[in-house]
Parts: C-alpha cells; structure tokens; sequence
C-alpha cells in the first residue's frame, strides 16, 4: 500500500470545507436547519470529522446504499436504509467518502428528491480528477488508484485505516 494523503492533511482540508458549508448554508436564506445525511458505509468517517467542523445547527439522518460487492459494481444501486428525517423545504448535504461511476449519488439524489429538500449539495472527501460528477463540495483530488483506510474499503476490510492509501 501507498499512502497518499494523511490523517492531518484530510483533516485541514476537511476543516477548510466545513466552513464553506457553514457559509452557503448562511448565504441561502433558508432559516431551517440543514440535514446532514451520511451514506453509509464509506462515509462515516468523513462524515463525523466533517459535521463536527460546521458551525450550524443541524439534523443528522443516514442513508445505506450498496453498490460494490467487492470490486464489482455491476449489481446497480440498492438503498437498504432509508432515511427518518423530514427534508421538506430544508438543505440536505449528501456526504459520501468517494464518487466513482456516479450511479450511487444519482439515485440517492433521485430518491431524495421525493422528499422535497428545497435543495441537496453533493459533499465528498475524496474526488478524482477528471470526474465528470458534479461535485459541490470536497475536501481532497485524488487519482485513478483503488483507495482504501478512511472509510474505503477492500472488500469490507481497511475502512479503519485512518490516513488514505492506494492499492
């Protein structure tokens, strides 16, 4: 394993976000507090580093969608858990740990437009260069590799890792 980014490193730049959060949620009026939804698994690590930097009150909910059994993503997308808050007329922030096909956050945006957010941002840890999926928020670029330890896994081990690697 390669490691290419460190606790620290994620952390700053995590913390750099979290106050770009902070700012557009005070900048589009909206008087509701947002949710924070985390998709889980892959999330949960970011997902707490992150909402502890926001300074805003705010509702947490999860979301648990499946899209890899292992290193194969061709199953499509299975949501296994809903979430419980209502997003009405409130700013959602999806937070994952990576976006790779896109397919996860385009159904979960889809699902959740059911609910009718006034809006939903796209928060990331990690995003690739070149990635055509929009992105509205993302606290570090990363390359191509398969990336394991803070919150990615490797068939369901690493996630613990706490800097990130590449396999």
């Amino acid at each position: 394993m390669e490691m290419l980014l460190t606790q620290t490193q994620i952390a700053q730049e995590t913390y750099k976000i979290a106050y770009e959060i902070t700012q557009d949620h005070l900048k589009s009026g909206n008087e509701l507090p947002p949710v924070f939804i985390c998709i889980l698994n892959g999330g949960f690590m970011f997902f707490t580093d992150l909402v502890k930097q926001v300074d805003l009150d705010m509702e947490i909910d999860f979301i648990r969608a499946k899209s890899y059994d292992g290193k194969d993503n061709s199953g499509g997308v299975k949501i296994t858990k809903g979430i419980e808050t209502d997003l009405k007329g409130k700013r959602v922030y999806l937070v994952d740990d990576l976006i790779d096909t896109g397919e996860t956050v385009k159904e979960l945006l889809f699902y959740l437009e059911d609910y009718r957010p006034q809006e939903i941002k796209v928060v990331t840890a990690f995003h690739r260069k070149d990635n055509p999926h929009p992105v509205d928020f993302y606290a570090c670029e990363v390359g191509d590799e398969w990336l394991v330890g803070y919150g990615l896994d490797d068939n369901r081990l690493k996630r613990n890792l706490t800097n990130l690697y590449a396999l």
